[in-house]
């Protein structure tokens, strides 16, 4: 099994807890295991459990993070500040914090924060024997009829729901299964794939055009789905005007 990291989460809106523990489900090594809005119950609460990494905010009533960062130090636990404020960067080396993410923060820029927390914890990357799987790349078994096939997820371009079957397209070619869409949201690794619409599910990697209501795969043009569309975005990193 890949290691996981065990997290908190602590900010003082609410709203900012929300973002960052939906960003947390979609990270399936990632484990929460507390969210605070009073730095002071974080303090303790940090203080009496084992924590691999902490995403907190700045600028907070009574405790600000970097006093907080300073104080949990010597617990071992990572750091990632998530922050809406730039001029507190160079003081975060002080506390040897893995990485500063601004607000609005990016999924992607939230994932990278997150794999540098786990090489630093896990220099490997993964557990023995796995060699074969990383955090976008796994050997996924999937149930075709009477027959039960081995599959690369790597070569896997877009997944669509065609009534109650999912329809998996594999180099060129389709491989049908009957599972529900949850099912399959639970089969493929969360880093390599995104919904983009309430059928469709596609591997990041494969995309080839982005459009503002369609992607492109293999020639094949997929709707992104208004309820997708803000979170796509968010985790297509892309340069130019």
């Amino acid at each position: 099994m890949i290691n996981k990291l065990t997290c908190v989460i602590v900010d003082d809106e609410q709203g900012a807890i929300e973002v960052l523990s939906s960003f947390v489900k979609k990270v399936s090594w990632l484990e929460l295991s507390a969210t605070f809005t009073d730095p002071l119950e974080a303090l303790n609460y940090l203080s009496n459990e084992s924590t691999d990494l902490v995403l907190m905010d700045i600028n907070m009533p009574d405790l600000d993070g970097m006093q907080l960062a300073r104080l949990i130090q010597k617990i071992g636990a990572d750091i990632v500040f998530c922050t809406a404020y730039p001029e507190h960067a160079v003081e975060s080396y002080e506390v040897q914090a893995v990485d500063y993410l601004l607000k609005p923060i990016p999924f992607d820029k939230f994932l990278a924060a997150a794999n540098r927390a786990r090489d630093k914890k896990y220099p490997a990357g993964l557990e023995a024997g796995q060699a074969s799987m990383t955090q976008d790349h796994a050997q996924i078994f999937i149930k075709s009829g009477a027959q039960i096939h081995q599959v690369d997820t790597n070569r896997i371009s877009y997944i669509k729901k065609d009534g109650h079957y999912i329809v998996f397209k594999i180099n060129g070619k389709e491989l049908l299964s009957r599972m529900t869409f949850s099912q399959l949201l639970e089969l493929i690794p969360s880093e390599a794939f995104i919904q983009v619409h309430r059928s469709y599910v596609v591997s990041i990697k494969k995309i080839e055009v982005i459009q503002k209501q369609f992607i492109q795969i293999e020639g094949k043009e997929i709707p992104i789905g208004d309820a997708f569309k803000k979170e796509f975005f968010q985790r297509v990193s892309f340069i130019g005007n």
